[in-house]
């Protein structure tokens, strides 16, 4: 890609109502080559199930980059009651089949939801790990993504090696539940293998465009593991304020361009000459 050696991604919902085959074509035009999708059923007109999702995708000439699955349920992985972790891990078991079929190579999912500790630690690595060897079978890999309680995410990982497990970095959420941001993407780069990157005032998850915020964009290029990261380099952003009374089209050209930006950064030993807010 121009000014990155890496592929550009962004997810499929950027905060403008409007038919996924619109979203998708600018996504396209915008300059992008991937997206990921929600993994449920798209509400509205025209309503949109899941399952057409991986072909429209790849007829408007995009790379389906991974699904996000739901999460409200996560914190049941970590439930003592053997019952309700049962049912939590055999709904994750049943979204790994799915990429399976659809030949989606990468699921990205929550451990934990919320700000109490879900739950029993062991509990929580044996669920995982139950859903991994599903991923391991098919060869999916699960992409545990960075919310609250991090101690959970580094625990899994340390305890669970495998070539279909890593970390999907969120860098807002980073910063959100990190005092020292981005600690955790210096030590676990080596098993990065997606991105969500998107800006924040501190405050809240805001999914702003990299620039908008306070994110030091500058001391994430110095931690990320250019030399070994072989993913997209992929955007998490929603239309806020100003933008979403906007033109969808004017915010995914500023999303690419940030997005090359960030790509610049990541890849050049000196990221102050390449970015611009």
């Amino acid at each position: 890609m121009p000014g990155s050696g890496f592929q550009l991604g962004i997810f499929s919902w950027f905060g403008f109502v409007l038919p996924l085959s619109e979203r998708l074509r600018m996504i396209k035009e915008a300059g992008f080559g991937a997206t990921s999708v929600w993994w449920e059923d798209e509400q509205g007109y025209p309503g949109i199930k899941k399952e057409n999702m991986p072909r429209m995708v790849r007829e408007s000439g995009l790379l389906l980059e991974n699904i996000h699955v739901p999460y409200d349920g996560c914190n049941a992985l970590w439930n003592e009651n053997r019952s309700v972790r049962e049912a939590e891990v055999k709904k994750h078991m049943a979204w790994v089949e799915d990429c399976i079929r659809y030949d989606i190579p990468v699921m990205v999912m929550h451990i934990a939801d919320g700000p109490a500790p879900p739950g029993v630690l062991k509990y929580g690595v044996e669920s995982i790990g139950r859903i991994l060897r599903v991923a391991e079978q098919g060869g999916i890999i699960l992409a545990l993504e960075n919310t609250d309680h991090t101690s959970y995410l580094r625990l899994v990982l340390s305890e669970i090696e495998s070539p279909c497990l890593g970390l999907c970095y969120d860098s807002s959420h980073d910063l959100l539940y990190n005092p020292d941001s981005p600690q955790l993407l210096s030590e676990l780069g080596g098993r990065l293998v997606a991105t969500h990157f998107s800006d924040t005032d501190g405050m809240r998850d805001r999914h702003w465009l990299p620039g908008e915020g306070v994110i030091d964009w500058e001391q994430i290029g110095r931690v990320f593991p250019q030399a070994t990261y072989r993913g997209f380099l992929s955007l998490e952003v929603c239309a806020d304020g100003g933008w979403s009374r906007g033109d969808p089209e004017a915010f995914i050209k500023k999303a690419y361009a940030q997005a090359l930006r960030i790509g610049g950064l990541l890849t050049r030993s000196r990221p102050s000459d390449v970015w611009v807010s």
